[in-house]
């Protein structure tokens, strides 16, 4: 049996264990809706007390973090699917991927991965989900833009991005920076992430702190299709889309608070998903 990779109390790496957590509960509990074939594995090797988790999992609070954790990842693998259907042996990007294996739930057998995130992140991800020949792990900041040459990129194959919790981190300026860079670097890709207008942000802010994680950035859309498109010529189509009720339809098991709570939060704005696709 593998030795178990310990994740200390109050560390970095532990924020990589909550939607890790929460998905693997979302798994277990609606294996019907809910389908990711890695995530258990990445759990058993995992050396954490995971307990404080599994109690909050069955409070209203919990439950609701797990479901959206799930249903986020759900609604980035429905979109990296699509762009492979026209696209099938296209780079699949995760930034910030952390420990998510989005990717690997949309994998068609010709596709590659590439994820990037902070060294000490990449180094723990090596131990758990190791590179291999159709998959890179990329040690580099996002704001660090050598990664762009690092991923891969085969313009006649395309790429597609995903970020899943990322961008409520960046100040909303190098976001865009971002973006506008990837345009231009990347004909005819794709950007998939999730988004939450100002009231939004306060709350997975409010969230975070209560947490032990207490951050103050700026990036926030109120207006996203709107907001985006005015970032740059470059952007052939901009889409925000209903994350927690497009992809996957509020289960009546998810309870009502839940399927009270979902179609408000899209239809505000506080919850998004928005994508960007790249002029060729």
């Amino acid at each position: 049996m593998s030795q178990k990779i310990r994740i200390e109390k109050n560390s970095v790496q532990e924020t990589l264990v909550l939607p890790l957590f929460g998905k693997a509960w979302a798994v277990r509990n609606y294996p019907d809706i809910f389908k990711d074939q890695d995530v258990q594995q990445i759990m058993d090797r995992v050396d954490y007390d995971f307990s404080a988790l599994e109690k909050a999992a069955g409070g209203v609070k919990g439950k609701i973090a797990s479901l959206a954790a799930a249903t986020r990842q759900a609604a980035l693998v429905w979109e990296i699917r699509d762009y492979l259907k026209d696209h099938p042996n296209a780079l699949v990007v995760n930034l910030g991927c952390g420990l998510d294996t989005a990717g690997h739930q949309a994998d068609n057998g010709t596709c590659r991965f590439a994820n990037v995130d902070f060294p000490n992140v990449i180094e723990l991800r090596e131990q758990l989900i190791p590179s291999t020949e159709r998959e890179k792990n990329i040690a580099s900041d996002l704001n660090d833009y050598s990664w762009f040459e690092q991923i891969g990129f085969r313009p006649e194959e395309g790429v597609v991005f995903i970020a899943s919790g990322v961008f409520l981190y960046f100040k909303k300026e190098d976001v865009r920076r971002l973006f506008v860079a990837m345009a231009e670097r990347f004909p005819g890709g794709r950007i998939a992430f999730d988004g939450q207008n100002q009231k939004g942000k306060e709350v997975d802010l409010k969230a975070l702190k209560a947490s032990g994680i207490d951050i103050s950035t700026n990036f926030a859309l109120d207006k996203p299709e709107e907001e985006l498109k005015s970032w740059s010529d470059r952007f052939a189509r901009v889409q925000w889309k209903k994350m927690s009720t497009g992809y996957i339809k509020p289960d009546r098991r998810f309870g009502i608070l839940y399927r009270l709570m979902a179609p408000l939060v899209d239809k505000t704005g506080m919850s998004q998903l928005d994508v960007i696709d790249f002029k060729k």
